[in-house]
C-alpha cells in the first residue's frame, strides 16, 4: 500500500509539473503574441502616418501648382515678360516636389522593409527559443520520470526482499 500511494504522489507530482510547463508555455506564447501584435499596430500607426504625410505632400504639391499656375496666368497678363523664365521655375519645382516624394517613398518602402525584416527575426528568433525550452523541459522530465522509475524499482526490490526476509 506504501508503494502504490508513493507512485500516487509521484504521479500527481508529474501530472503537477507536466501542466505547470503547459502553463508556462502558454504564457511564454501569450507574450510573444501580444509583443508581435504590439508591433504590427506600431507598423501600421508607421504606415498610417507616412500615408497621411503622402497625402499632405500630395495637397500641398497640388496647393503650390496652383499657386504657380496663378503666378503664370499674372506673368502672361503683364504681357508675358517674365514667362520663360517661370516657365523654368516651375518645371525645376515640380522635379523637385517629385524628387523628395519619390525620396519618401524609397524611406518609407526602405523603413517597411526593415520593420518586417526585424518583425520576421524576433519571430524566428522567438520560435527557436521556444523550441529549446520546449526541448529542455522535456529533457529533464525524461531524466525524471528515469530517475523515478529507478526509485521505484529499487524501492520494490527492498520490499520483496524484506518481504521474503
Amino acid at each position: 500500500m506504501c508503494i502504490r500511494d508513493r507512485r500516487n504522489n509521484v504521479a500527481m507530482e508529474l501530472n503537477l509539473e507536466r501542466q505547470a510547463r503547459k502553463d508556462a508555455e502558454g504564457k511564454m506564447d501569450k507574450e510573444v503574441e501580444d509583443k508581435l501584435f504590439g508591433l504590427r499596430v506600431d507598423v501600421a500607426r508607421g504606415k498610417k502616418e507616412r500615408e497621411e504625410n503622402e497625402e499632405k505632400y500630395t495637397r500641398e504639391l497640388s496647393e503650390q501648382i496652383a499657386q504657380m499656375q496663378e503666378d503664370l496666368d499674372a506673368e502672361q497678363r503683364a504681357r508675358e515678360e517674365n514667362g520663360e523664365k517661370l516657365v523654368r521655375r516651375i518645371t525645376e519645382q515640380i522635379a523637385k516636389f517629385r524628387e523628395m516624394v519619390g525620396v519618401e517613398r524609397k524611406l518609407r518602402e526602405d523603413a517597411q522593409n526593415t520593420i518586417y525584416q526585424l518583425l520576421d527575426d524576433l519571430h524566428s528568433k522567438a520560435l527557436v527559443e521556444i523550441e529549446e525550452e520546449r526541448r529542455k523541459r522535456k529533457e529533464a522530465e525524461n531524466s525524471l520520470v528515469r530517475i523515478l522509475e529507478d526509485t521505484c524499482a529499487r524501492v520494490e526490490e527492498i520490499a520483496q526482499s524484506e518481504s521474503h526476509a
